[in-house]
């Protein structure tokens, strides 16, 4: 923890990648010691556990060594960095039987929920969503993620859902400025609401800042609208697949978050969540 006069923060990044995630060269220990550098107190690697044949991040993650790594660098970092033993669960929704043998299998302390694929066969990371699919409405494209969303946030096993508007962060081409999230507020409510009544979080993901845009995933409003509905569940992750990346923009989204209502953000250990304060001032780590 540091200290800021007498209050306390803490700066943690719950959303990173190394080398075993197929889209990341990263070791854990580069990434360990580029959060030591940054200054930040806790690293959750969450690691892509994917289950479409069409990814190519499908059926990579290697459990056993990723734990035998993470004990390795506790170890080596000892109390100087807390690294927690997370997972980013692709599509827990339409992957039950898969994704509960893993989570039920090894000690997690941290699960994301994340909805790349909005159908088996569309991703939303790629152009066809934008362009082809829905008859290149992508306003409709919006609408048919969100709806898939709410399932994800009524059916699935996760602690958190990771990057909310995920779709945002790689259409701008073909959006410009016209995405607004506040045209999908009914459907992005309902998934709030689902999240709230499960007692699951969402996530400020700093990625898209990185990229030059001009909101995080995702953007303050719903930030907003989930506090004022009676969120309380919220981490701060980078998103990193690179060690240049782990911490970006902490202490950016902590102001955000302090904007939107919130007082504390949640850390996680054996998937159970504490709460610590959000101080005024963070500085920002030396990325």
């Amino acid at each position: 923890m540091g200290t800021l006069g007498h209050e306390v923060y803490m700066l943690v990044d719950y959303h990173c990648h190394t080398c075993f995630s197929q889209d990341s060269k990263a070791s854990m220990a580069e990434q360990c010691q580029a959060a030591l550098q940054r200054r930040l107190h806790q690293i959750a690697f969450t690691e892509h556990e994917d289950y479409n044949p069409d990814d190519p991040t499908s059926f990579y993650f290697r459990h056993e060594a990723y734990l035998r790594e993470v004990e390795r660098c506790r170890q080596a970092f000892g109390t100087s960095l807390v690294i927690r033993a997370g997972i980013e669960i692709s599509e827990p929704h339409r992957h039950a039987a898969r994704a509960g043998r893993v989570l039920a299998e090894y000690p997690w302390d941290f699960v994301l929920g994340s909805l790349h694929w909005v159908t088996p066969e569309v991703d939303s990371y790629r152009p066809q969503f934008f362009t082809t699919w829905c008859d290149g409405d992508w306003r409709l494209a919006f609408r048919r993620y969100f709806t898939e969303m709410i399932a994800l946030a009524r059916d699935g096993d996760f602690d958190v859902l990771a990057h909310l508007d995920y779709p945002a962060r790689y259409g701008k081409r073909y959006f410009g400025d016209e995405y607004d999230i506040g045209e999908f507020e009914d459907l992005v409510r309902e998934a709030l609401s689902i999240l709230i009544a499960r007692g699951k979080g969402i996530e400020i993901n700093t990625s898209p800042w990185r990229k030059g845009a001009a909101h995080p995933n995702p953007p303050q409003v719903v930030l907003s609208w989930y506090r004022e509905m009676g969120g309380t569940v919220l981490t701060i992750g980078s998103d990193a697949h690179a060690p240049q990346e782990v911490g970006a923009d902490m202490s950016r989204a902590l102001a955000l978050a302090r904007a939107a209502g919130f007082t504390h953000i949640t850390l996680f250990e054996q998937r159970k969540p504490t709460f610590v304060p959000i101080a005024n001032d963070v500085p920002e780590p030396n990325v």
